[in-house]
């Protein structure tokens, strides 16, 4: 399936607005092309007056970076079920809203804010899904621990690609927020609503797409069977910042983090 208009999102807020900056400065480094690239940064409005200064840390000219707050979040977290969960802020739910806040693109390449990008995005821009979405299969047991189901097919949404025209002609929002109403908060509340909702209807990306950083404690092969992946997610308690430690990937998003914020 071809789409003629695609834009990178990813979503964040001012506890995250230092971290954010790895992911984004690294994806410029990591873009040839000649084209800029839109960049569009998911936050709260009170982030909205930091656009210049993120932009200015970032220092890529081949970026096209904008601010944005979507309407109808601003509506969901009025609601009051916007939940947060350890590291999973409120703002994480900003990305339910792709469909109407990009009203204007029919395809969203989506990427967390605590990831690091390490080559060339070629191979994701490039990439042709038709489903309408496509995303990393997780290998947590999340499916039994939020549907009790042991084989369930869940997905991480820290990575994904998403068909924005399937998004709006389904209503997919409305669905979204009346899950997460009947059923939050769960352990990762708009990851299990995406879940749900697209049950059935979403394809895997590589795992290269989005390697979650923790696994390689885990498994002594990871490392040696993808030496080389696209984006590395720094997924839950295992953040950079902290005081966990994976071998590699750690000393390498805080060498770019050090760069962008020199002590």
């Amino acid at each position: 399936m071809k789409y003629n208009k695609t834009l990178i999102v990813t979503s964040f807020d001012e506890k995250y607005f230092d971290y954010a900056c790895v992911p984004i400065k690294t994806l410029g480094m990591n873009y040839s092309r000649s084209e800029k690239l839109k960049v569009c940064c998911l936050v709260p409005e009170n982030l909205q007056e930091r656009e210049s200064e993120f932009i200015k840390i970032i220092n890529q000219e081949n970026l096209d970076i904008n601010f944005i707050t979507s309407e109808k979040y601003i509506e969901f977290t009025e609601s009051g079920y916007a939940f947060e969960k350890e590291y999973i802020t409120k703002n994480m739910h900003h990305r339910l809203f792709l469909g109407s806040t990009f009203s204007k693109y029919d395809k969203v390449i989506y990427i967390d804010p605590d990831t690091i990008i390490l080559r060339d995005v070629a191979p994701l821009l490039d990439y042709e899904i038709s489903s309408p979405i496509s995303a990393v299969v997780e290998y947590t047991g999340m499916s039994f621990r939020t549907f009790n189901e042991k084989d369930y097919p869940y997905f991480n949404n820290g990575v994904f690609i998403a068909n924005l025209d399937y998004w709006r002609k389904e209503n997919l929002e409305n669905q979204f927020v009346e899950w997460i109403k009947e059923n939050g908060p769960t352990e990762c509340p708009e990851q299990d609503a995406m879940n749900f909702v697209f049950r059935n209807k979403w394809a895997p990306l590589p795992l290269t797409f989005n390697l979650l950083a923790f696994k390689l404690m885990e498994d002594s092969k990871l490392a040696e069977n993808y030496p080389e992946p696209l984006i590395v997610h720094f997924v839950g308690n295992y953040k950079p910042w902290n005081d966990k430690h994976i071998p590699i990937w750690t000393d390498r998003w805080l060498s770019e983090y050090r760069k962008l914020f020199p002590q």
